[in-house]
């Protein structure tokens, strides 16, 4: 059995996504192709625009066989442990053929050369990133000056070109994790055919999440008809009918949640959370008096060598209650204890059954299973799953006053679609 995988967040699935599943089945010649999805918080830091069954109900009518939760302690990582943790899902499974991933620039030799850098870490390279981080680079910027001296003159001005691609960065860190846990999945790239991952431009029958995104929180006359020309047709219809019950998240819902979390917490610091470091905590304790929202907050505590982004991890971090020691521990088992299944098509129960005959980790299907199948360990970070899901919960019942149904009430998805057309 071929089957492929892709890693993606859906947030909210459109009609890119729809052709990279396409082309991720004909390319690979893909009998399934699965997907691990980001849960209710994304890699930017932020809670899902719609809740997680919804993005997976997308996207199972739009092409994918099956969907796999990426639990919130790592899908709102940074992308180093984004992508390690989804690639270490996809190994565990153990009958994963391939990978296949959007990206700017399609030069898997050029990652190849970059990737062998950066899991040998050579002494040269260690020097120069540490003198650059010292004399105040962002650790993207002291990583991309220290790989560019190692690397031959002749391929220096391309690899300057793609560190600077956001998608080029997540392609970078799939092949850098799969290269060193799992040689046999092989990585199956595609360019991307929107207008970039952080284009506002909406045309074309094409536009990034982060556009959709920006015309559902403006909603501008006409915005439905705008977004049924760049969504398949059934996302399209979830996501109307999911706005028809409950709010659209973004990341100033979180204000007041995040705000009491800090008071809180503020007396003890905040380096123990994950991502954070004390230089980092003690700017938020100065500048706590201040706050008058998530994205203010974020704004006032970046700095030149911090940016944004991962501002916004460690205060979703703070609130989800990731700590240092999780990263520490789960890294060291392998990232995850189960394989969360959040719905399937129900052509597709011979890939389930073979899933259950070659994974190494637990799928679940049902929470109210977890305790039963899993590991005391396992079990402790289900726990920990179920509150971040529970302060989900809780951000949609306090802008929307409906209480959406909780990780025991939901059904899993099952399916029957079917293959769509491309865009």
């Amino acid at each position: 059995m071929n089957i492929t995988g892709i890693i993606a967040e859906y947030n909210p699935f459109h009609n890119g996504h729809a052709l990279h599943a396409r082309l991720a089945r004909t390319e690979t010649d893909a009998d399934y192709v699965i997907a691990v999805m980001s849960g209710n918080f994304v890699q930017r830091g932020t809670p899902a625009l719609i809740d997680k069954f919804i993005r997976a109900k997308m996207a199972l009518l739009s092409g994918i066989d099956l969907v796999i939760e990426l639990p919130p302690v790592w899908s709102c990582a940074s992308s180093e442990y984004f992508a390690g943790a989804a690639a270490a899902l996809f190994q565990q499974l153990g009958c994963v053929s391939s990978l296949c991933y959007g990206c700017e620039t399609k030069d898997t030799d050029l990652f190849g050369q970059i990737c062998t850098i950066l899991n040998s870490e050579p002494p040269r390279y260690r020097q120069i990133l540490n003198t650059r981080l010292k004399q105040g680079c962002s650790y993207a910027a002291a990583r991309e000056y220290a790989l560019l001296a190692l690397l031959p003159d002749d391929v220096k001005p391309a690899a300057s070109a793609a560190l600077k691609k956001p998608n080029n960065i997540l392609a970078l860190e799939y092949q850098k994790a799969l290269s060193a846990s799992s040689p046999a999945i092989t990585m199956h790239p595609v360019l991307r055919k929107d207008h970039g991952y952080h284009s506002q431009a909406v045309s074309g029958g094409y536009a990034s999440a982060s556009a959709i995104r920006r015309l559902l929180e403006s909603q501008p006359e006409g915005f439905t008809q705008t977004l049924r020309g760049i969504m398949p047709y059934d996302a399209f219809c979830q996501l109307l009918n999911y706005m028809n019950q409950y709010p659209l998240l973004y990341e100033n819902d979180c204000s007041q949640m995040l705000h009491y979390s800090l008071l809180k917490n503020a007396a003890d610091g905040f380096s123990d959370y994950a991502d954070c470091t004390p230089a980092i905590s003690n700017k938020i304790c100065r500048r706590l008096n201040d706050y008058t929202s998530f994205s203010a907050f974020c704004a006032a505590v970046k700095s030149k060598n911090t940016a944004y982004a991962r501002i916004s991890r460690i205060l979703m971090h703070i609130l989800l209650d990731i700590r240092q020691s999780d990263y520490a521990l789960w890294r060291s088992r392998s990232f995850v204890p189960y394989a969360r299944i959040l719905g399937f098509q129900k052509e597709s129960g011979a890939l389930l059954t073979h899933l259950k005959k070659h994974s190494s980790l637990p799928l679940l299907t049902r929470a109210s299973d977890a305790q039963k199948l899993l590991s005391d360990e396992g079990f402790v970070f289900f726990q920990k799953h179920l509150f971040m899901d529970a302060v989900y919960r809780a951000l949609v019942t306090q802008k929307g006053g409906r209480i959406p149904k909780n990780e025991f009430q939901q059904q899993l998805a099952l399916i029957q679609a079917p293959q769509p057309k491309i865009p």
